[in-house]
């Protein structure tokens, strides 16, 4: 017989004792010696989402300081029919309508199908909680087999969630295969030889545990495209973070660290690269206004830091080199200084002349430019930055 008993404390923590008894019915009457006690503080628990190595309170309430085993999975499910087949067994739910792009969805599920047989699942990833390991990965893998979305896709990145700031709290946001060019199209879009440069490229990111890499030029002439393109070729070995111009600041701030070391934790196999998009402002020469920033920039690619954290940055800028922070530049420290150049008119009228598109003038184009025009047929063909 098990009895989990709450002890609320005066500081409003509460502690779980889980006790195993065979003929006391309370876990007062049982030797001391023999009680397993679990202290769990509500407080810093949470209620609905599970992160990587903290399962939700009623995990750790119905296993107690018993046998407790989780697999895990990625992906994207239909939690919408899970909570229309599994109602009976949805003990949690959590569901937002505050945001613009996703009306009325489900973030967080939580199925008890058994007094210690429990799953958790959000939009990005299914956790089976049981007493075994084989019980925890049948689960996972039985409801990722019914209710997981097959996507065919060519790479993906993560945004992270700063309105929360969890540790864990990262959203998968899926690329179509389009993304992912061949070395032809390589060549026609960036010029002849990129696809050679590409592949060297590929081969700093696979070999190097951290470092910065800095993509200048000027705008519309395909950085971001390219970044989505290295999320298609890299995506069984890397997982690629975006952060907008907006979200730059939070590079200082301490929380910065926890989010890399759970993601760590949670995907040990992988390497991490961060793209850092128009970040100019906070590379450029130190002033008052981008000190912590670029500072955080320099930790995170050098030694120490970088061998703790071991993240690739990949900065896109609009300015020259040469306005950028010297010590950025350092050897050791950058691993790639790409300038992404308008293409001159013949190989613009090359890449325009096999997307369909014909070019008004004779002058050096953007790939935004090109793309921007007209099409006479085959409207399907990959658009520019991360937001096509």
């Amino acid at each position: 017989m098990e009895t989990i008993i709450a002890d609320v404390q005066s500081n409003d923590s509460a502690i779980l004792n889980s006790t195993r008894a065979s003929e006391f019915a309370f876990a007062g009457e049982e030797p001391a010696e023999q009680r397993s006690v679990l202290g769990c503080d509500i407080a810093e628990a949470n209620a609905f989402s599970s992160e990587y190595n903290q399962p939700v309170v009623p995990v750790l309430a119905a296993f107690g300081g018993g046998r407790l085993h989780q697999w895990r999975r990625t992906g994207s499910f239909r939690l919408d029919q899970a909570v229309e087949e599994n109602g009976d067994a949805l003990i949690r739910s959590y569901r937002d309508q505050s945001s613009a792009d996703f009306a009325d969805r489900w973030c967080e599920l939580l199925f008890q199908f058994g007094p210690r047989v429990s799953l958790h699942v959000n939009d990005r990833r299914i956790v089976g909680y049981a007493s075994t390991p084989g019980e925890a990965e049948r689960l996972v893998t039985e409801f990722s087999k019914k209710f997981r979305i097959e996507k065919d896709f060519g790479g993906s990145f993560q945004l992270i969630n700063t309105s929360r700031f969890r540790a864990d709290d990262t959203e998968s946001v899926f690329l179509e295969p389009s993304a992912t060019l061949s070395d032809e199209m390589l060549n026609l879009h960036y010029g002849g030889g990129f696809a050679e440069w590409h592949r060297d490229f590929c081969g700093d990111l696979r070999n190097s545990k951290y470092g910065l890499s800095i993509f200048a030029g000027p705008p519309g002439t395909g950085k971001t495209s390219y970044l989505r393109h290295l999320a298609g070729t890299l995506k069984d070995s890397h997982r690629f973070y975006f952060l907008p111009p907006s979200r730059i600041g939070m590079l200082s701030d301490s929380a910065f660290l926890d989010i890399w070391s759970a993601q760590r934790r949670a995907h040990p196999g992988h390497r991490f690269v961060v793209f850092l998009e128009d970040a100019e402002a906070a590379l450029l020469t130190r002033g008052n206004d981008n000190r912590e920033q670029l500072s955080a920039i320099l930790n995170l690619s050098d030694r120490f830091l970088g061998d703790f954290l071991r993240l690739q940055i990949i900065c896109t800028i609009n300015c020259t080199v040469a306005e950028i922070d010297s010590a950025l530049l350092r050897p050791g420290r950058l691993l790639c200084h790409r300038v992404f150049p308008l293409l001159d008119h013949p190989a613009a009228s090359r890449l325009a002349e096999s997307l369909n598109r014909s070019l008004p003038e004779v002058r050096e184009y953007s790939l935004a430019e090109i793309f921007a025009g007209h099409p006479s047929k085959d409207e399907g063909r990959p658009q520019v930055g991360f937001a096509a």
